[in-house]
């Protein structure tokens, strides 16, 4: 996500980018490219971190916080945890650097659009600071605020996720009744994404499941990341979540089955195989 991101930011603002892989320096054309983390901080009013998960995100910030100008702000787009955002923060804040959560929602293709969603948290003053840069690269209305403490944007972003591999499974299961009782897949979800059990995920994702696409954008390990990470905000908040846990528990089943592979919707061909039934189709 991180080259879509820079790609459509330098059409607006001077962009300097940094990658531990050294071979993407031409990704972003424009772009003034930087060796190392500590060299783009240290020219930077704004930094930008997009990366894959928390452990990336604790490996490489605490050391951009000493190089960054004081009163510069940093932008978190990862998706990560909670508790480590709400540490890295006040870390930032001790060197006088603002923070600012936005995870984002939507694909490499959202990104290229200036179609991304935001759920942006963080100090108003900082706030302020990041919205035209956010405001750049997001649908209309696609930058909402979750709140002033760091992670509250983190927790709505987890949340929505969790929702989603959840939908995704419970859709499949319903796909897989149905056209196993005669009704051809297409049509059972016309009808079932215009009924009260219609998700977000049947409006714009299903059909890329009956194309055989496992949305291999993102990995199954990841996908257990965040799940994992829910656990622990379940734990945190004295919260029942049998649900969530169902679902948590299928996604953990496809990593041990498939193992760290790219797909989002692994946990849907686990349920697939286990019917000896593919869900595609039919025409």
């Amino acid at each position: 996500m991180g080259a879509p991101i820079a790609k459509a930011l330098s059409q607006v603002f001077p962009v300097g980018v940094f990658d531990i892989d050294a071979t993407r320096s031409d990704v972003v054309p424009g772009a003034c490219w930087f060796s190392s983390l500590e060299g783009l901080a240290a020219v930077s009013d704004v930094l930008i971190t997009v990366l894959p998960g928390p452990a990336e995100l604790r490996a490489c910030v605490p050391t951009a916080f000493v190089h960054l100008r004081p009163g510069g702000v940093w932008i978190d787009l990862t998706s990560g945890d909670p508790a480590l955002t709400c540490e890295l923060a006040e870390s930032a804040r001790s060197h006088g650097v603002g923070a600012v959560t936005a995870p984002m929602g939507g694909s490499v293709t959202e990104a290229s659009a200036h179609a991304l969603v935001f759920y942006v948290s963080g100090q108003d003053e900082a706030v302020a600071r990041a919205l035209p840069i956010l405001e750049a690269l997001a649908a209309p209305g696609g930058v909402r605020r979750a709140g002033e403490r760091a992670e509250d944007g983190q927790i709505v972003k987890l949340l929505a996720n969790g929702l989603w591999f959840a939908h995704a499974l419970a859709a499949a299961e319903a796909m897989l009744i149905g056209t196993n009782l005669g009704i051809g897949p297409d049509r059972l979800h016309d009808l079932l994404r215009g009924s009260a059990g219609g998700s977000y995920f049947l409006d714009h994702h299903l059909s890329s499941l009956l194309d055989g696409d496992y949305l291999t954008t993102f990995g199954i390990d990841r996908v257990v990341e965040e799940l994992d990470t829910i656990t622990r905000m379940r734990d945190s908040a004295a919260a029942s979540t049998p649900i969530l846990d169902a679902s948590a528990g299928l996604h953990r089943a496809a990593l041990e089955r498939f193992g760290p592979a790219l797909g989002e919707l692994l946990g849907v061909r686990l349920l697939e195989e286990r019917a000896s039934q593919r869900l595609r189709r039919t025409s």
